[in-house]
């Protein structure tokens, strides 16, 4: 039987949080290498690459706006799967760093951020989340088929590993 924990939404939105980044990590470690840089079949949209560092120049974008020190912008046509994985991964624990000692001071916003603390979060999850989709979808598009344990995990169904 799990263990019951009181609820204490500060902790939990941040949790939430920093789960949905690891999610987004997740999902480029399961991607096949083939995919990564391959054009879109319709001749539109970005690649799988480009999409990451989007994703990751919009947290990092945040996080430095927040104070936190943040690894360079990911050149979309070069990265590879590691080093992006290696970028969303400091920019998530940069982000959930900021989002967890200032809510834990009892601050509403975070200094230095356009949006009130939790505002801003649930943002960068929809972004997240909407990106994710974005991926997946083209991930099909070129031939993919995700595992049913993947698609589990990646829509927090189950566990990460």
């Amino acid at each position: 039987m799990p263990v019951r924990r009181q609820l204490n939404v500060e902790q939990e939105i941040v949790e939430a949080f920093e789960q949905s980044g690891q999610i987004t990590e997740y999902l480029v470690t399961v991607l096949p290498r083939r995919l990564w840089q391959q054009p879109s079949p319709t001749g539109h949209g970005r690649t799988i690459a480009a999409m990451v560092a989007h994703i990751h120049g919009v947290r990092k974008t945040f996080a430095k706006m927040g104070g936190a020190a943040v690894p360079p912008s990911l050149d979309r046509t070069r990265v590879t799967q590691t080093h992006a994985r290696r970028a969303l991964r400091q920019t998530n624990a940069a982000l959930t760093t900021l989002f967890r000692d200032s809510l834990g001071r009892g601050e509403a916003r975070l200094r230095g951020l356009p949006r009130r603390s939790i505002n801003m979060m649930v943002y960068l999850i929809q972004h997240d989340a909407h990106h994710r989709g974005q991926i997946m979808l083209r991930a099909r598009e070129l031939g993919h088929t995700f595992t049913g344990a993947d698609v589990m995990r990646i829509w927090g169904w189950k566990r990460l590993l």
